[in-house]
């Protein structure tokens, strides 16, 4: 069931997303790991100056905000002297509904992953993007997800 936000609640979830807003529970760490919070709030601070966290953000639901669609399309780019991968992945990313697009080896170059209301949204952004592949493209919807994570195991 998809929930009717308000105004300040979108823009509230999209600064949390694209902005990083979002910060660990220093004290539950430091109580967890038994150290003093300035102690793992530089550990943290340094992990992020070395690149190893990219940035702290909030995981949404999918089905609540009516995103629960989910499909991946899979992208074939033109061979020849102008072939450019980077080129065709910088266009697709400029799609909102393209949560992740990653470079693949065998028939096809591209494996995207794609968020949206329903069937009817996914028609019209596959009209949109397919132009973009110049060559072939061909998609597949997935009707259940059984694991979604952003999560790392660290051993």
């Amino acid at each position: 069931m998809a929930y009717n936000l308000k105004p300040t609640d979108k823009k509230i979830l999209n600064l949390l997303q694209k902005e990083d807003l979002c910060v660990p529970r220093i004290t539950k760490i430091a109580h967890k790991l038994n150290l003093p919070t300035s102690t793992v709030q530089a550990k943290i601070n340094k992990l992020q100056k070395l690149g190893l966290i990219k940035g702290f953000s909030a995981i949404l639901d999918p089905e609540k905000l009516d995103k629960s669609f989910t499909a991946f399309m899979f992208g074939q780019a033109k061979l020849g002297e102008h072939f450019d991968l980077e080129r065709v992945a910088k266009k697709l990313a400029k799609f909102p509904q393209v949560q992740e697009i990653f470079f693949i080896s065998g028939d096809y170059d591209y494996l995207i992953k794609v968020r949206v209301k329903d069937q009817k949204e996914y028609y019209e952004l596959i009209q949109k993007m397919g132009p973009i592949f110049e060559a072939r493209a061909k998609g597949m919807v997935a009707p259940k997800c059984f694991k979604d994570t952003q999560k790392l195991e660290i051993n």
